[in-house]
């Protein structure tokens, strides 16, 4: 392809469509009880320490997978790290588990609970049958309506038998030390990143972009001509998947500058490779946005006359997503998407492909620091 042709497309579309995308649901709330609890932390740091800032998991056959599956327990690593008690409880009727949570509000547990739309955490409040909600804002739930809210369901965030679950906040047992916990982080991050083995359909880290590598250059080979569809896929990524993915790996850069503090030296220097090939990242997923497809999403009007507020986000896309809409508009050189696909995949292969080393040149920092600790134990 002409360097001509490649300008033109990367012209086409220098800003993304999705400016930010909201932050992980479970994860925001888990740092608003904590919050509430008085911890100073930011969001960042329990993004960092609970994993999340390092995700990236990708599955060609739902676009949207990754965005919904979890290679391990958010909230328990992060209160683990923390040095909080935790506890995902399950209780098979709703009356056991509601008689559960009120045992907690009233010993001052902030608890989490998946409700269809959101997951809120919950706190008492000073008239007896009503409840405080949070989950980006605060609002107030009436107690006897609480079971058509909360919904059974198998498992929260792992794997059990269906039912009522909550994640109870405990008291913080310890004071957790920070090069420790930061050790801890970067531990986890190389476990994500470097996996092989998929996670319900979906590769994870330099796996996940191999995957989708491998998917685009499928589709550049195949004989038979593309279709909407087919691009509809790549198209459906390029919306709030990788909106998450950009919003992640920015976060991936502040926690680890939040955590400079507790290295020095030669291990100092190594996370400022990292930080640096983050950062690095972070601009090709932009640029990444800017040349593929995008799909559209269509808004929808709420009608309903239920005065309590929506959560703003859902618990399963993690992203308030309405149905993708492949746009079908004509681009300034007048050639459908479809048309314009193979020249903008090409391109899209070669940006991936500098993610992919940018990715594992940051995770090779980071694997010399835990080889420094190591070192430096004996």
């Amino acid at each position: 392809m002409r360097k001509t042709e490649l300008k033109r497309i990367m012209d086409q579309n220098t800003e993304p469509l999705i400016s930010s995308a909201e932050p992980v649901n479970y994860v925001h709330t888990l740092h608003e009880a904590l919050k509430h609890r008085g911890e100073d932390v930011s969001y960042a740091y329990v993004m960092g320490v609970s994993g999340e800032a390092f995700r990236f998991l990708y599955n060609r056959s739902d676009p949207e997978a990754g965005m919904k599956t979890y290679f391990q327990n958010p909230l328990r690593a992060a209160c683990r790290s923390l040095g909080y008690e935790h506890e995902v409880a399950h209780d098979e009727t709703y009356q056991s588990a509601s008689e559960r949570l009120q045992q907690n509000l009233r010993a001052g547990k902030p608890t989490l609970i998946p409700f269809e739309d959101s997951c809120p955490f919950v706190s008492e409040h000073a008239t007896p049958g009503r409840l405080v909600c949070q989950n980006g804002y605060r609002y107030e739930l009436d107690a006897a309506v609480l079971n058509t809210k909360w919904e059974p369901n198998n498992g929260f965030l792992e794997l059990g038998p269906k039912g009522y679950y909550q994640f109870i906040i405990g008291n913080r047992e310890r004071e957790p030390k920070p090069r420790e916990a930061a050790l801890g982080a970067l531990r986890g991050a190389k476990k994500m990143i470097r996996a092989r083995q998929k996670v319900q359909g979906c590769a994870m880290g330099l796996a996940a972009y191999d995957e989708l590598i491998t998917q685009l250059r499928g589709m550049l080979s195949r004989r038979r001509p593309l279709t909407p569809h087919d691009v509809d896929r790549i198209a459906q990524w390029n919306c709030h998947p990788i909106s998450q993915a950009i919003s992640t790996r920015q976060l991936t850069v502040e926690y680890l500058e939040l955590i400079r503090e507790n290295f020095e030296d030669e291990e100092l220097e190594h996370l400022e490779k990292a930080i640096a090939s983050y950062r690095r990242v972070v601009a090709l997923l932009r640029r990444l946005q800017g040349v593929l497809p995008m799909a559209n999403t269509s808004a929808k009007t709420d009608s309903s006359s239920d005065d309590t507020p929506k959560a703003p986000t859902s618990i399963l896309p993690l992203f308030r997503i309405q149905a993708p809409v492949f746009i079908q508009r004509l681009s300034t050189s007048g050639r459908s998407p479809v048309k314009e696909f193979k020249p903008k995949c090409r391109l899209a292969i070669k940006v991936l492909l500098r993610i992919v080393r940018a990715e594992t040149r940051a995770i090779s920092e980071i694997e010399k620091i835990l080889q420094l600790s190591e070192k430096m134990k004996m």
